[in-house]
């Protein structure tokens, strides 16, 4: 079913290098497609759960922990970031996103440390908070969600395969929207916590 809605090839630029990072539960099978219509030798990245990690020709992959982030997600979320920071205007990154990646991908911001996110994340899970309120405070409290991965990649030209599992389908939700606006400000995350 994936390859019946994601067949068109994938070009890498002419002068510089094409990006492939897949992020999430579907990662794995997500990255496979991406390989198959891909030109050129792109360098691929992969950060998915220990369950549906397996090997991808052509592609490194990190399995993480997930619902609640780990020190494996933690190096996959720095491998991103790093090769995210390496990419030029004349690179193009594609980003291929499906749902898990906001656990998958712990890159805190300065101040906030995996233990602080994982702690934070249990007491989200447990609280019965739905997906957006989640994802609202996970995105704050991170380099890479809400459009970080599309701020890294600049000034690379991005674009983004988005896999729902969000009702309503709203980008900004799904794996906290690595490429995407972010779902509201610092001052509404605070909200929902109070």
């Amino acid at each position: 079913a994936l390859a019946a809605q994601f067949n068109a090839p994938i070009v890498a630029p002419t002068n510089g290098r094409l990006i492939l990072i897949a992020v999430g539960k579907a990662a794995v099978p997500m990255m496979e497609q991406a390989l198959s219509l891909a030109t050129g030798t792109p360098e691929a990245l992969v950060v998915t759960n220990y369950e549906n990690a397996r090997e991808v020709a052509g592609a490194t992959v990190i399995a993480a922990g997930h619902p609640v982030p780990d020190e494996n997600g933690l190096k996959g979320a720095q491998a991103v970031a790093a090769l995210l920071q390496t990419a030029t205007a004349n690179d193009r990154v594609i980003a291929l996103i499906s749902g898990g990646g906001s656990a998958l991908l712990p890159l805190p911001v300065q101040g906030v440390s995996l233990k602080d996110k994982a702690a934070t994340n249990e007491v989200l899970l447990g609280a019965g908070f739905d997906i957006t309120q989640m994802n609202l405070v996970r995105q704050q409290l991170s380099q890479l969600k809400g459009g970080g991965m599309a701020r890294m990649a600049a000034p690379a030209k991005i674009g983004a395969y988005i896999l729902s599992d969000a009702d309503g389908d709203d980008l900004r939700v799904i794996a906290s929207g690595p490429t995407v606006a972010p779902i509201g400000t610092k001052s509404k995350a605070r909200a929902v916590l109070q």
